[in-house]
This record gives C-alpha cells, structure tokens and sequence, in this order.
C-alpha cells in the first residue's frame, strides 16, 4: 500500500524534459542552407555561391556550420546576424580568397560594410575559432580587435543636403495633403495611407509598424500602458539590448492615438479580419482577431501557412500569432519610400491598383519629387517636437531613446533661435521698424527730383489736393495707396509745412473704423482686417521732425 502511494505521488516530479529525444525538426530553426544559398525561414535567401567558391571545401563546410551555430547564441537579432553575413558575403566577392588569414582580413578592412561590423564579425570569428582552430587563427582576432572602429561620417539630421535632411514644414504639409488626397480619390487604399500616416505621425522605424497587430490599437484604462488612457496604439520595440529574437519582445511604446488615426485603424481591422477569414477559409473570433498583424496581404498568409504546416509542422489555429503572417520590413520600407503602392488587403483577384504608384509632391527646395524616407520622417517629427518646447526627456521616450545626449541634433537649431531671438525683440525693434526714414524738405525746390512732375506727392483732403512732400526714388514703385506708405520709405521727402497732421487724422479715423462692431454699411473689412498702426506712427514721427525743424528755424537769428 506504501509502495503504491509513493508510486502515484511521484508523476509530477518525474516530468522533466520529456521531448529531449523527440526527432529534430525544423520548426526552432531560423536560418538553414540550401547548397549555398543562407535561408531565412519566412523573409527571405542570401545567395553566397560566388563569396563561397572560392574556399576550399573544408572551410567552406566548417563556414557554414558555424554561421548556424552562431545564430543559435542569441547575441543578435535574425535580422542583425542576416546583416552580418551580408557583410561578410559582400567582402567575400570583393575580395575573393581561398582562405581567412590576415593579409585578407587587411583588405577587408578597407571595406566599409565590413568595417562597420567589425564588432560582430570578430564575435563571429571568435565564435569560429573556438570551435575550429584550424580555420582561423588566433592572430585574425588579435589584428581586428586592434583595427581602429569605423569613424561614422556626417549625420543626417545636421545636413544641409534638402534629399536627406528633415522636411521643412512646407514640405511635409505638402506630403501629408498628398497621402490624403491619395485616399480620398482611391489611389491608394487604407493600408498604405494608414502606413504612410503612422511614419509622419509617430516617426517609427519601418520593422516596429511591420510588428504591430491588430491588437495594439485599443483603448486603455492605464493599468498597463504607463499611464495612458483612452485610445492608444502600442508599438513594438526593436532596438532593445535585452531583446532576444527581436520579434515583440523589447519594452513596447504606447502612444496616445487621435480619431483621424483611430478611424483609419477601425477600417484596417475590418479588411485585415476578411482577408483572413477569406484566405484561411474560417471565421475568426475577436480573440484570435487580436493575434493577427495589422499590416498582412493575400500572399503573405499563403505563404506563412504553407511554412507553418509543412515546414514547422504546427497547428495553425494555435499559430496565428506568428511573425511569419507579418509583412517583411522591406515592404514596409518601400511603402514609406512611395516605391511601392502595395501591398493591400485585397482579396480573390488580382490587385487593380498595384501597377500604379503615386509619386510624392515635389519639393520646392530642389525642384525635384521629394525624397521620403523613414529616417527623414523620424528627423523632420523629432524636430517639429523640439522647435514647440518639447524637453528632451519627453521627447526621448516620444522616440523610445534611452539616453537624452542622443537628442543634441535635434535641439542644435540656428534658425529656430534666430526666430526666437527676432521675436524677442521685436517689440524693440518694431518702433524703428514703423518709424519715418525720409528727409525733410523746406521747399519743393530742395527735392532731388524737383523738376519731375511725377514725383509730386498729394493728399486728397475736403475735396481737395494737398502736396504733402516728393518721391526721390528714379526707378518703378508698386506703392499704389500714396502717399500713406510713404511715410515709410527711404526715398520720401516730406515738406516741413505740408498738413501732415490731416494724413494722420484720416488714418486714426480709419483705425477707429476698424475697431468698431461690425455694421452695414460700415467701412470695416470682414475678411482682411486692416491694422494701420504702424502707418500712423510713421506719420506721428514724421511731424514730430517736421514740428522741430519748424522750431529750429524760429530760432535762427
């Protein structure tokens, strides 16, 4: 009976590790060979043929073992060590060798791809030699730790070039009306524009909107989304150092989400649910709704399903979270870039529209379409937040930085302080702005175009003509309202005994006018107010001269 009893109660403890001899599979893989082409399960093919050829065949078999075992360490996202291996073929080709030894690892060097990924590819090396010290030897790793780092050439964000700085914000009203008149006209379909908008809106880098689902767009109480209630939308990060697959597991970025945006999500959802439910050939519940990217296309779910079930062997009901169904960031980058106008969420025919690609506005500092790009997005809208106030704390969780000296760029901005600087003294500066700046005259005959009938400058008061001084400029004026804006030009020559004081009693008449409420019949102007302001305190300054000339005068024996 004890026997039995110590029997049943040791299942539970016994359960350990149970599937370790099950038959290996394919399903935790995501990087495989075939011949020398690197697959990346689901997004694409790095063909290596000519980088490998050649490598003997030992270190070219002991190459590709090892650029597996290397992913599986978990150092890099999929999408990094697919980067570093890109590198390394791309070297490869330029400097084809039949072995790794210093004298290449020298030219390779000079190589900028290369040299950008120094620090990876030596992981990589180290990785190798550790595991195969015939095929590298301890001196290659010396010489690249010893290799000075790649220096990073000029940013963006500082440039002056207009194809890759951030957008001024004549440029970026101009593309925003684009994407908009796009939709409106059909053009383009919900999820371009609603791609387009959350690149302009939130600045996100093309792999966090590849990543969202559908279930990040919903309205919260703030129990979980740092405080943020009401409607939000919560990216995924992506440059996470603590992320280890890169898919949906760095810290998420929720952002508060206005209507326009909400609404234009509200419609995605409804396409996105009948592009399943027609390509899967099932109802989906509103659970199973929330696992399914909010960006997808017809031949996408084709072809994550075939990959789920044939390649991985899994139940797709159960997998309908996987990041197979997700578009591949290049899409993404493409849609963004307005290289592509595709893809949507149509279904059971062939696209009408993905022949057809908008171009952006053109830009009116080249003359040129404008470049649009993801970084420029995320430029232009950091530096829209920086020019209204925004501290940079905020602004760095805006951008889901960690360190706030990453910001600088953004709030080193000549012309947004001269604009404060001229606003700050303005009111400085306004009155010698407004003030008179012509040269007094005795007599008409002291005019520097007396002799010019044309330059004779009259007021029409009490049915009558006034000369009130002479236009000293040679060439064409446009001023028609003479002589009210005389009073400020540089080439008036105003007669010291002219009735000036008759000009400025129109004028405050005028001004009164204005200020008065609005009447039939009445002289103010509805739909371009008028403030003669600074033309009245031109002409105050103007008699003001003219009263101490007539004084100095008087005083002369």
């Amino acid at each position: 009976m004890n026997e039995k009893a110590s029997i049943a109660s040791t299942p539970v403890l016994l359960e350990v590790d149970l599937q370790r001899t099950d038959r290996t599979e394919l399903r935790s893989e995501t990087f495989y060979w075939e011949e020398d082409d690197l697959i990346h399960i689901g997004q694409g093919r790095l063909k290596m043929t000519d980088a490998l050829s050649p490598l003997s065949d030992a270190l070219k078999e002991s190459f590709k073992k090892h650029v597996i075992s290397f992913s599986k360490q978990g150092d890099y996202s999929p999408y990094s060590y697919l980067n570093i291996v890109a590198s390394l073929n791309a070297t490869l080709k330029a400097c084809p060798t039949s072995k790794i030894d210093a004298t290449w690892i020298a030219r390779a060097l000079t190589k900028p791809s290369f040299h950008r990924s120094k620090s990876a590819i030596t992981r990589f090396f180290l990785h190798w030699q550790e595991r195969d010290s015939a095929a590298i030897n301890p001196d290659i790793i010396r010489f690249l730790n010893d290799a000075a780092a790649h220096r990073n050439g000029p940013r963006n964000v500082l440039s002056d070039n207009p194809e890759k700085s951030w957008l001024t914000d004549e440029e970026y009203e101009n593309l925003l009306r684009t994407v908009w008149d796009n939709y409106d006209c059909g053009t383009s379909e919900t999820q371009v524009t609603l791609i387009k908008l959350l690149s302009m809106q939130y600045s996100r880098r093309p792999g966090q909107i590849a990543l969202l689902k559908v279930g990040d767009v919903r309205e919260s109480d703030g129990t979980d989304t740092q405080g943020f209630i009401g409607r939000i939308i919560n990216f995924p990060g992506i440059k996470d150092i603590t992320a280890e697959t890169s898919f949906r597991d760095s810290k998420f970025e929720p952002h508060i989400l206005a209507d326009h945006l909400w609404n234009l999500c509200t419609i995605q959802r409804y396409e996105i649910k009948k592009l399943f439910e027609h390509t899967l050939g099932f109802f989906l519940s509103d659970e199973q709704l929330e696992k399914l990217p909010l960006f997808c296309s017809e031949a996408r779910i084709k072809e994550a399903r075939k990959l789920i079930e044939n390649q991985y062997q899994l139940n797709l009901l159960e997998s309908l979270d996987n990041n197979l169904f997700h578009l591949r960031k290049g899409r993404i980058v493409d849609i963004i870039k307005w290289t592509n106008n595709s893809p949507n969420c149509s279904y059971g025919m062939k696209p009408t529209r993905q022949s057809f690609r908008p171009k952006p506005p053109i830009s009116l500092r080249t003359g040129q379409i404008m470049v649009v790009t993801a970084t420029r997005m995320r430029h232009t809208r950091a530096r829209q937040l920086a020019r209204q106030g925004v501290p940079k704390h905020i602004l760095s969780h805006w951008l889901g930085h960690t360190r706030e000296r990453t910001l600088d760029a953004y709030y080193n901005d000549p012309a947004e302080q001269a604009r404060r600087l001229d606003e700050a003294m303005a009111s400085t500066l306004n009155p010698l702005a407004m003030a008179f700046a012509g040269t007094l005259l005795d007599s008409e005959s002291q005019a520097i175009r007396a002799d010019d009938p044309a330059s004779k400058l009259e007021f029409a008061s009490a049915g009558e003509l006034k000369s009130v001084g002479r236009c000293g400029k040679h060439s064409f004026c446009s001023t028609t309202s003479v002589p009210i804006p005389c009073y400020r030009c540089k080439y008036f020559e105003p007669l010291v005994d002219a009735p000036h004081h008759e000009v400025l009693e129109a004028l405050i008449q005028r001004q009164a006018a204005e200020e008065k409420p609005l009447r039939i019949g009445g002289q103010r102007s509805l739909l371009i107010p008028i403030d003669l302001s600074s033309d009245i305190r031109a002409v105050e300054n103007c008699i003001t001269r003219c009263n101490d000339r007539k004084a100095a005068r008087k005083m002369k024996p």
